[in-house]
């Protein structure tokens, strides 16, 4: 078994990245955890684990990234992924499509 390259310049950078990106790990490691944990605890799979913990996690980035362009403080991205698995990727879809219902003209069918 080979053994990995002592490269200290690589692991100084990979440790600068994630320290510099860390509220941003952690938002997205809570909203999968989250997530699970609101499976597992309703009777859900582990399908449902392996599909809907990913799409809390990408969730939840967007919306720490929508904070950082609103300038909202990088303190509050482990709240947002702990919300968002807590809530859920269908409840959360269901908001955005009522709000699109309500907000969004209707297209005549055919047309």
């Amino acid at each position: 078994m080979q053994n990995m390259p002592d490269k200290p310049d690589t692991w100084v950078l990979l440790l600068a990245w994630a320290s510099q990106h860390s509220q941003i790990i952690w938002a997205g490691v809570l909203a999968l955890g989250m997530s699970a944990l609101r499976i597992v605890y309703r009777g859900g799979t582990l399908k449902d684990v392996l599909v809907e913990g990913p799409m809390c996690v990408l969730v939840a980035l967007s919306l720490v990234w929508a904070f950082k362009f609103l300038s909202v403080p990088d303190y509050l991205a482990e709240p947002v992924g702990i919300w968002v698995g807590f809530i859920g990727v269908r409840k959360i879809a269901g908001w955005i499509d009522r709000v699109a219902d309500a907000r969004l003209p209707k297209s005549e069918a055919g047309q």
